[in-house]
């Protein structure tokens, strides 16, 4: 008979009462649920509450596969558990190959082979870990390219998938095939006017125009760089080491192009999109489901998919193929007081196509007011404006660094030509009163306590009907499309608030949040709606 889940709770400290909750729920449930979802709230603790399970369905220290989207989250598990543990894998391009002077992505190509290979030695650690944590797309290139992953060899108890809301864009992105207007004119070939072609038309042009085209480039690019892989590494100049990689990539794109040209065009018709613009053409699947199954669910018994935005079974069953009937969901409540972390709506006007156009005059003097109200209100702390787009970006920073406010505005809009990371790494240093402008920030900053105090949604971040991807979904599902708004509103207002001490307020103005709310309401988290009300 196995021990109770709660004995092998990981940390020193006593699980708290949300903890408690998720493991009795999974342990009632594992018997007869291969798919568990668990939708907790920031500051539950998920990363113990899934090793906890990882060691309870082993009776030991555990046995699992642990995804997340970024890197800092991979960091959070290993300062979090012991390496006794757990174990972290990253990529080749972040190991240090000393002896050939460059990183393992170039050493392992450059001869002679290293005895002792920085990433080799990491991947070794990761293989006998109790516990392996990986980012995504490196778990989906593990699982697909590199015999020791094979599950006949190393299938685990359980994979769990963190921020598994972000799981789905995961997979469709793993094997899409993209070409670029750059890439063609390395290869002499003229880019297609993509208003010309359709999905099958483009495809037959991959295969006749640019396939050829990439072979021959690579050919010549391999006579170049051939020598340059005996020289001996510690003589490779940076331009040298530069077209290493250039065609270390280049063969691997080609690779993937040249299984992608034969795929027959009903299977094309079916499970692919095209996606395009002006300087680039992407076929993408449609969904998620047909990876998850190839790739991902050989690799364990068990899955546990955790994040605070999980909002809808049915729905999310649907985007990965997962059979409701094995399939158990659980919602927690917020351990947060809910006068720490009020979301309050102040229509001003609706943030349509229609925005910036002349009849909407007024209706922007009025968001604009509004927004100086809330700035000026909040005087002395930093805070986040969310604009779903560059346009409303560049609007608002015009409109506001005009001296109505005292604060400090930071944004990355194109024409500023800052990179994202660095004004993001510059906003969360600063000590003056600041506002982070941008369209993208809804997930993945951790604006603890003084570094933020609130948000304001400009816009309802709706997806962008003019990515064909996004477009197809939602003719698809509507409610996928309406879910994803919602997942990004839950969680780009969760950016404020980091614990149960934390506090901050998040303010939405776009009028269309009420059509959102109507159709949605059923799916939100009552923790959530708990601290929402209508101004």
């Amino acid at each position: 008979m196995k021990k109770d889940i709660l004995e092998f709770f990981p940390l020193d400290s006593e699980p708290r009462p949300k903890q408690v909750e998720a493991l009795q729920w999974l342990q009632a449930k594992a018997e007869n649920a291969k798919y568990l979802l668990l939708e907790a709230p920031v500051g539950v603790g998920k990363s113990a509450i899934g090793i906890c399970f990882s060691a309870w369905l082993h009776q030991g220290k555990g046995s699992s596969y642990i995804l997340t989207p970024q890197r800092i989250l991979q960091e959070q598990y290993e300062r979090s558990f012991d390496a006794g543990i757990l174990a972290s894998l990253y990529g080749k391009g972040n190991y240090s190959c000393r002896s050939k002077n460059t990183t393992c992505d170039i050493g392992s190509l450059v001869k002679p082979r290293c005895d002792s290979c920085p990433f080799g030695i990491a991947m070794g650690k990761a293989v006998k870990a109790p516990n392996s944590v990986f980012n995504y797309k490196l778990a989906l290139l593990l699982y697909s390219f590199t015999p020791i992953f094979n599950p006949e060899q190393n299938k685990r108890k359980l994979m769990i998938l963190d921020e598994c809301h972000t799981v789905e864009e995961h997979l469709v992105e793993f094997n899409a095939v993209a070409v670029s207007k750059k890439r063609c004119e390395k290869f002499d070939i003229k880019f297609p006017d993509m208003t010309k072609l359709h999905l099958l038309t483009a495809h037959a042009w991959m295969k006749e125009t640019y396939l050829p085209a990439a072979q021959t480039y690579l050919t010549h690019l391999f006579h170049e760089v051939e020598p340059l892989l005996d020289k001996g590494s510690n003589e490779l100049t940076r331009r040298e080491i530069k077209r290493i990689r250039e065609y270390s990539n280049l063969e691997d794109h080609v690779d993937e192009v040249q299984e992608f040209v034969f795929m027959s065009p009903t299977d094309l018709t079916n499970e692919y999109v095209l996606v395009f613009d002006k300087t680039m053409f992407k076929f993408k699947q449609v969904t998620g489901a047909r990876n998850f199954h190839e790739i991902l669910d050989p690799q364990a018994d068990k899955f546990l998919f955790m994040s605070s935005t999980i909002l809808n079974k049915e729905g999310f069953c649907q985007d990965l193929g997962l059979p409701p009937e094995e399939t158990a969901f659980l919602s927690l409540d917020s351990e947060f007081p809910v006068e720490n972390r009020q979301v309050l709506f102040t229509p001003q006007m609706k943030m349509n196509a229609r925005w910036s156009g002349d009849e909407n005059v007024a209706n922007r003097e009025k968001m604009l007011n509004q927004v100086r109200t809330i700035v000026n209100f909040h005087e002395g702390e930093s805070g986040i404006i969310h604009t779903a787009n560059f346009a409303i970006a560049k609007w608002l920073v015009d409109n506001l660094d005009n001296g109505t406010i005292k604060h400090q505005l930071l944004h990355h809009n194109p024409d500023s030509g800052d990179d994202r990371g660095a004004v993001i790494r510059q906003f969360t240093g600063i000590t003056k009163p600041s506002i982070l402008i941008s369209p993208s920030i809804t997930e993945g900053l951790d604006l603890v306590d003084d570094l933020a105090r609130f948000a304001i949604f400009a816009k309802v971040p709706f997806g962008y009907m003019g990515d064909q991807w996004i477009k197809r979904r939602m003719q698809m599902s509507k409610e996928w499309y309406q879910r994803r708004a919602l997942i990004s509103i839950i969680q780009g207002g969760g950016r404020v608030v980091r614990s149960k001490e934390d506090w901050g307020v998040v303010y939405i103005l776009d009028e269309s949040w009420q059509f959102l709310y109507n159709s949605t309401h059923n799916r939100i988290p009552q923790w959530w709606k708990d601290a929402y009300q209508r101004m």
